[in-house]
């Protein structure tokens, strides 16, 4: 096995260490009111198809500016919900130690890059659910690097309709400015902003989140990798109620993916696929097929390479005994959503009513590195 050593491979259960989130307020003004707390607190109902359960923590809202109400921008991680898992949440300790710089040993015949696809339900009932993505994702990305073999990162984000086409585009036909947004400042949409499957490469309001180059996603080198992903993960409340995540999904690499597409050049051949879907809706006959045609087609769109995929749900779970959005069903029940990403060797899904999602990506990485492994670039 021919092997290169880039920085030393440091264990991969990583030290966890207090939350200091992204944290705020959605500030905006037409957000609806809240359902109500996300979920009972419990772990329970969080399953995984090859590796062990997922467990559930506190968590806190990211805001536009990302600071919390009151706060100078940091906060600590709540508590451990009762009934759920003790020990610490929030973003992973990633830092060098006492032996300097830390990371993988990089294996030539283990998978050199990775497309992350986030499939983020835009309908008015997400703020939520879109600040604790948010919230999570740069103990993510980073204990991503700190652990798996592949540095090469290609990252998109889409929304589960083909309607939305910023918040701000109609009341800019009447006002001069959005929500503190001079409406001169704000592109009109584009085909692509309004295409299902469509990266999003603008805030919700339409505001362009600064991605570096023509792509509409985002590489390991993006200038402030974590505030555009930001940008661009609050993708906003102003979504059709009629969601469509799987659809979106194939879309996204399929069709959209192709030489000339809005998302050409985001599926590689040379690369694992890791989606991840957040909605809290059963997708339920919106989008064309089932989970077997779902599952299907996503294996065609890896060139019919199954180990090449990871999925990643985040769905409601009321319908399961002790489920985290328990009895009051704070999320539509999704048997068919979790019953797709069930249906992958490398899939897994939480509770979209747990009010951290850090726990759930902290086991994420374990599983992305196994299928990292276990890829043949060349292959």
């Amino acid at each position: 096995m021919s092997q290169r050593r880039v920085r030393s491979r440091r264990p991969r259960e990583l030290a966890r260490r207090p939350a200091a989130l992204l944290c705020g307020a959605l500030a905006l003004a037409c957000a609806p009111a809240d359902r109500g707390a996300r979920g009972s607190g419990s772990a329970g109902g969080i399953t995984q198809a090859e590796a062990g359960g997922f467990g559930d923590e506190g968590a806190t809202e990211v805001g536009d500016d990302g600071s919390a109400p009151g706060s100078d921008g940091a906060s600590d991680s709540g508590a451990p919900a009762e009934g759920g898992p003790s020990g610490g949440g929030g973003v992973f300790d990633v830092g060098g130690g006492e032996g300097g710089d830390t990371g993988p040993v990089v294996n030539d015949d283990e998978c050199q890059k990775i497309d992350f696809l986030f499939v983020i339900d835009n309908s008015g009932s997400m703020a939520n659910e879109q600040a604790a993505l948010v919230n999570s994702f740069p103990g993510f990305i980073a204990a991503i690097g700190a652990t798996v073999n592949a540095q090469n990162y290609q990252l998109m984000v889409i929304d589960t309709d083909e309607a939305s086409t910023g918040l701000c585009t109609e009341l800019c036909g009447t006002f001069p400015t959005c929500f503190g947004t001079a409406c001169n400042t704000i592109p009109e949409p584009t085909a692509c902003d309004m295409t299902l499957g469509g990266g999003v490469i603008k805030n919700a309001k339409g505001v362009p989140c600064d991605v570096d180059g023509d792509a509409r996603y985002l590489t390991e080198d993006q200038t402030d990798l974590a505030e555009t992903f930001a940008c661009m993960g609050k993708v906003g409340i102003g979504g059709q109620d009629i969601e469509r995540p799987m659809e979106a999904m194939l879309e996204a690499v399929g069709a959209q993916a192709q030489a000339g597409a809005c998302n050409a050049g985001f599926v590689r051949d040379d690369a694992i696929l890791v989606v991840t879907f957040i909605t809290d809706e059963e997708d339920d006959g919106d989008s064309f097929g089932d989970p077997t045609a779902w599952r299907d087609a996503l294996v065609q769109a890896k060139g019919g390479n199954e180990a090449a995929i990871v999925v990643l749900g985040l769905v409601g779970d009321s319908d399961v005994p002790g489920g985290g959005c328990g009895p009051l069903g704070l999320a539509e029940p999704s048997p068919r959503l979790r019953a797709f990403a069930e249906s992958f060797g490398f899939g897994s899904w939480g509770s979209i009513c747990s009010p951290d999602y850090a726990p759930f990506f902290d086991d994420a990485v374990a599983v992305i590195d196994s299928a990292c492994e276990i890829f043949d670039p060349e292959g």
